[in-house]
C-alpha cells in the first residue's frame, strides 16, 4: 500500500530540520511524488552516520545479496515492513537491532474507499516540518545502502482517512530521535518507540486522483482538492 512518499523540501531545508548534512547534495532532487515501484534512492539518516544524510535504495535487500533489486522485490516486497514482524528469526532482525534509520519526508499518502471509489489523501506535519519516518537499512558489499519503511498501527488522526489497510508508516517523534539511533537502546525500547500515539501533529488533506497515475507528477498535485458530496 505505502509505496509512494513525497519529498518537496530542498537540501538546506532538510539539513536544517534534521540537524545533519547531505553527503552528496548534488544527487538529491525534490520530488512531489516518489514511487518505490521502480528502483529509486531516497534520503536516510542512519545509526552508522547520525550526522549525515545518505541516499539509500528504497526496498531492503539482504546485506550479502548480489542479484537484481527488481528480482528481489518481485519475490518479497520490502518497501515496507510491518513493525510487528521484526522478530529474531527474520532475516532483517539484525537491521532492527543495529541498523535503524530515519527517512525524512515532507509527506506520505493514504486512501479511503467510499461509495465504490477510492479517494487519496496527503499526510504531512501540521507545522510544515519534516516528518521522521522509521526505517531499517542494510549496507551491501558494494557500499550501497538499502532501506525499508516500518509500518505500524494507525494514529488516531489517520483512522478516518485510511480504510483499505489498518497500518501506516511509523512516525518517530523528534524527542525520540537520538534514542532510536542509540546502540544502547534495547529491542524492547525500540519497539515501544514505534507504538502510537505519537506527538507529531498531522495535517491530512484530500488531493486529486491523478496520484494513482504512475506516470504523472506535477507541482500542484498536492494542493487540496474538493470532491463533490455523494
Amino acid at each position: 500500500m505505502y509505496f509512494k512518499i513525497s519529498n518537496t523540501a530542498k537540501v538546506k531545508e532538510i539539513e536544517r530540520e534534521v540537524n545533519a548534512f547531505f553527503k552528496y547534495p548534488n544527487l538529491y532532487t525534490p520530488q512531489v511524488v516518489i514511487s518505490g515501484l521502480t528502483e529509486v534512492a531516497i534520503p536516510v539518516i542512519t545509526m552508522d552516520e547520525p550526522n549525515a544524510i545518505n541516499l539509500a535504495i528504497w526496498g531492503l535487500l539482504p546485506s550479502g545479496f548480489n542479484d537484481d533489486w527488481e528480482l528481489f522485490q518481485k519475490l518479497t516486497n520490502t518497501l515496507t515492513i510491518p513493525a510487528h514482524k521484526l522478530q529474531a528469526d527474520i532475516w532483517y532482525y539484525d537491521s532492527f537491532r543495529s541498523r535503524r534509520c530515519i527517512i525524512p519526508v515532507t509527506g506520505f499518502f493514504t486512501s479511503v474507499l467510499k461509495n465504490g471509489e477510492i479517494y487519496p489523501y496527503h499526510v504531512s506535519c501540521k507545522k510544515g516540518e519534516i516528518l521522521y519516518l522509521a526505517g531499517i537499512y542494510t549496507i551491501l558489499d558494494d557500499g550501497f545502502i538499502t532501506c525499508s519503511l516500518l509500518t505500524g498501527p494507525l494514529e488516531k488522526e489517520v483512522v478516518n482517512f485510511q480504510n483499505l489497510v489498518d497500518y501506516m508508516p511509523v512516525i518517530i517523534d523528534r524527542d525520540d530521535k537520538y534514542e532510536w539511533f542509540s546502540g544502547d537502546t534495547t529491542i524492547e525500547r525500540a519497539q515501544e518507540i514505534l507504538q502510537p500515539p505519537h506527538t507529531t501533529d498531522l495535517e491530512i488533506r484530500p488531493i486529486a486522483k491523478s496520484l494513482f497515475n504512475q506516470d504523472i507528477s506535477y507541482d500542484s498535485m498536492l494542493m487540496p482538492y474538493e470532491y463533490p458530496e455523494s
